[in-house]
C-alpha cells in the first residue's frame, strides 16, 4: 500500500467546500423544484444529509489525526525547519477543525428539523400501541411473544473473544 500523502490545512478546507457543494446538489436532487414536499422527499433528504454527515465526520477523524501527529512533532526537540510546517500550521488544521464542526452542527440540526416534519406529517405507520393487560398476575403485551429465557444461552461463548 502506498504511503498517504500529507495533506494541507487549504486541501482540508477544499475537501469541506467540496462536502458542502456535493451535500447542497443532493439536496436539490432531493427535494422537489415545484410545489411543497412530500414525505418521500423528506425522507430522500434525511438520508442525503445523514450520509453527508457520516462524509463529513470522516474527514473530521482525519483532521484530528493530522493535528495529533503536529502535535507530538511540535513536541518534540527537531526545529521548526525538520517539521515541514511553520508556527502557525497547526493553527490552520485547528481552524479547518471548527469549521468542519460548525458545519456538522448545522446539517445535523437540519436533519432533525426533516425528521420533526416527517414525523409531524406522518405519524407511524399501523394500529396504535396496544395497552398491556393484565391477566392472573401476570402483565401481557397481546402481541403473543415469547417470554424471555433466563436460562444460559444455546452455544457456549467463543474462547477467543470473551465478550
Amino acid at each position: 500500500m502506498a504511503p498517504e500523502r500529507k495533506r494541507s490545512a487549504r486541501d482540508y478546507e477544499q475537501a469541506l467546500k467540496r462536502q458542502e457543494l456535493a451535500a447542497g446538489r443532493a439536496l436539490v436532487q432531493a427535494l422537489p423544484a415545484d410545489g411543497p414536499p412530500r414525505p418521500r422527499d423528506l425522507a430522500a433528504a434525511r438520508r442525503v444529509l445523514t450520509q453527508a454527515l457520516f462524509e463529513l465526520r470522516r474527514l473530521g477523524r482525519d483532521l484530528d489525526q493530522q493535528i495529533e501527529a503536529l502535535r507530538s512533532r511540535q513536541g518534540s526537540a527537531r526545529p521548526a525547519q525538520a517539521r515541514g510546517g511553520g508556527p502557525g500550521e497547526l493553527d490552520r488544521f485547528e481552524a479547518v477543525r471548527n469549521a468542519v464542526e460548525e458545519v456538522a452542527e448545522r446539517w445535523e440540526g437540519r436533519r432533525d428539523q426533516l425528521s420533526a416534519e416527517l414525523d409531524r406529517r406522518q405519524p407511524r405507520q399501523g394500529a396504535p400501541p396496544r395497552q398491556a393487560r393484565r391477566t392472573g398476575g401476570e402483565v401481557r403485551s397481546g402481541r403473543g411473544a415469547a417470554p424471555a429465557r433466563p436460562a444460559r444461552p444455546r452455544s457456549p461463548r467463543s474462547r477467543r473473544s470473551p465478550g
